[in-house]
């Protein structure tokens, strides 16, 4: 420990989606070992260690992981958005990476067009109007070329490589344009038994979908079409052809909007849209039965939950990514209502998402957009708007509530530290501003809310104990144990005074209440308490005064600590007479 620096170790462990604090350790080495312990044991599917320091000079907290096993993320095979593959040749060209690099390269001009990189590839059409366009197709070359510097010779050299395989995919599909089939009446399946055997069939169908839809003017008429060729017992190649199609549809960002329909307010779309991505809008409840959603939105969502189309999946997903990224209010309202779609998207994610690698992956869009939100200009901006300290916390209490990420929480609970140890607001915490025993439950109620909230253990306790400060200074200034101990009553009555300011919440978790329950004990260990307690009472109402003495035991939370408790059950259990109860107590 440094001079006026604290230090433990927080050990976390990952079930399902969530982290949960499994131990806290003063010693690094120890701490670690029990981390690789628990990691060994395979109960967990991620262990980490958090080195938790509290600077009394700053009154700031950090936290710095030390230790990190499992929980890292798998790379999906769809995972090269923003990339440019080099297309050396056209089956290159016509794969995956080069559709997506082809969409990277020229998406302003496929928008424009209103097309996808399939329907590029497989219509002369298309080609033509794109090597008539100007120098885009040579800047797309150019580009292609600059990107893959690994590839031997100059840029032109490579240049010449890439038209070589553009030409050679131009008379792939001049070579193909009288043998594809029409699909003129709609029918899919018929088409899908001609092709079964042929040895281009993905490429003849692709050939006669793309033409199917070339009359279509817009892309929500066209994404329509396609999701009606859907069915359940379609063959696998057939899917995988629709799946692309839609997923390229999807990827202009005009579809999803026309699809499920304009919200004015972007958190209900985007809560809409975390629901869609898993194909589970049935998830929220009559919404998913309402006009809003149309039939091929329903339908597509079908689909999307039996797992049948993982690109459009996936490009939903990276959707959904960039809706939470966007520099744009997530909301209408201010800082607590964008914090708390964000809280709210997160626990959706975490409802739907079985994979941890997926959710994890969201889940960091989710923190940083809460990160972006949460800074020191934002939260100074809202402490602003008051200057009563209680206020002050309860509203930092109120945006830990709706803060994603502990790293974001930590931001927030270092701010609440120095509003509980600057001066001049002592006079405020200590009651002298009001009624000293009023401002104890207030800082009863703060104290149980930071206890309650998903911060970690340092955190709170060092503002629990802050507050227990302040409470115990309002109990020494008032002098409310002594005072009660001087009233001219019985033994019994201070105790149920005092049990009874227990139970209302006069005091704090601490040394505050260990004083009141000292005060308690003491009295019930005086000679005769029990006696006190049912003196004089015929055995029924005896028996209910030891019950009600019990029950208030258990509301001031002190039952169990003394025996007391136990002493009055078995007086009650036994049936024995006022008498013989008061015979036992001497």
């Amino acid at each position: 420990m440094a001079y006026g620096v604290n230090i433990h170790y927080e050990i976390l462990g990952r079930r399902g989606s969530g982290w949960t604090i499994l131990d806290v350790k003063k010693d690094r080495g120890t701490a670690t070992a029990l981390a690789e312990q628990l990691w060994k044991s395979r109960q967990y599917t991620g262990v980490r260690v958090l080195k938790e320091s509290f600077d009394k000079s700053e009154n700031e907290i950090t936290s710095v992981e030390i230790y990190a096993r499992g929980s890292n993320r798998k790379k999906s095979k769809y995972d090269e958005t923003g990339t440019i593959s080099p297309c050396l040749t056209p089956d290159d060209l016509y794969g995956p990476d080069g559709r997506r690099s082809i969409w990277e390269l020229m998406h302003a001009s496929l928008t424009e067009w209103r097309i996808t990189p399939t329907e590029l590839l497989h219509s002369l059409d298309h080609y033509y109007k794109l090597y008539n366009a100007g120098t885009r197709l040579q800047n797309a070359v150019q580009r292609t070329a600059v990107s893959f510097e690994s590839e031997e010779g100059s840029i032109q050299e490579r240049m010449r490589k890439i038209y070589k395989v553009i030409d050679m995919s131009i008379d792939i599909m001049k070579a193909t344009k009288d043998t594809t089939p029409s699909l003129e009446t709609g029918r899919l399946a018929p088409l899908i038994a001609d092709l079964e055997e042929k040895a281009n069939k993905r490429f003849l169908l692709t050939c006669a979908i793309v033409e199917y839809l070339r009359p279509a003017v817009t892309l929500s008429d066209k994404i329509g079409r396609v999701i009606i060729f859907l069915t359940a017992n379609r063959p696998v190649w057939v899917m995988e052809i629709l799946d692309q199609l839609i997923s390229e549809y999807l990827m202009h960002e005009q579809v999803l909007v026309q699809l499920m329909g304009e919200q004015e307010d972007r958190s209900t779309f985007i809560k809409e849209l975390a629901y869609f991505q898993q194909g589970e809008l049935n998830l929220m409840g009559e919404d998913e039965k309402s006009p809003r959603f149309s039939e091929e939105v329903l339908r597509l969502n079908g689909f999307l939950s039996d797992n049948m189309l993982p690109r459009s999946q996936h490009v939903l997903l990276d959707r959904l990514k960039a809706e939470v990224e966007a520099p744009k209010p997530i909301g209408s309202d201010g800082l607590i209502s964008q914090l708390k779609t964000l809280a709210d998207l997160s626990h959706i994610l975490e409802s739907l998402h079985t994979d941890i690698h997926v959710l994890d992956q969201i889940m960091e869009c989710v923190r940083a957009r809460s990160g972006r939100l949460i800074n020191s200009q934002s939260i100074a901006d809202m402490l602003a708007e008051t200057q009563n300290p209680f206020a002050q916390v309860h509203s930092l209490m109120d945006l830990e509530c709706v803060t994603v990420g502990d790293a974001n929480k930590r931001v927030v609970a270092n701010f609440i530290l120095p509003i509980l140890s600057r001066p001049e607001y002592e006079a405020v915490f200590i009651g002298l501003d009001s009624n000293p025993t009023q401002r104890m439950t207030d800082l009863v109620q703060l104290q149980k809310r930071v206890l309650s909230a998903e911060l970690s253990e340092m955190y709170k306790r060092k503002i629990a104990s802050k507050l227990d400060q302040f409470c115990q200074t309002i109990l020494d200034n008032s002098q409310i144990l002594k005072k009660i101990h001087q009233l001219d009553i019985s033994l019994q009555d201070k105790s149920r005074k005092l049990l009874q300011m227990l139970a209302d919440g006069y005091f704090t978790s601490g040394a505050c209440r260990d004083s009141a329950e000292n005060h308690v004990r003491v009295y019930m260990r005086q000679p005769g308490f029990t006696e006190g307690l049912i003196q004089g009472i015929p055995r029924k109402k005896a028996e209910a005064e030891l019950l009600a003495f019990r029950d208030l035991l258990e509301e001031a939370g002190i039952k169990g600590q003394t025996a007391m408790g136990d002493a009055i059950d078995e007086e009650t259990a036994s049936g024995d007479t006022t008498e013989e109860v008061e015979e036992k107590d001497e």
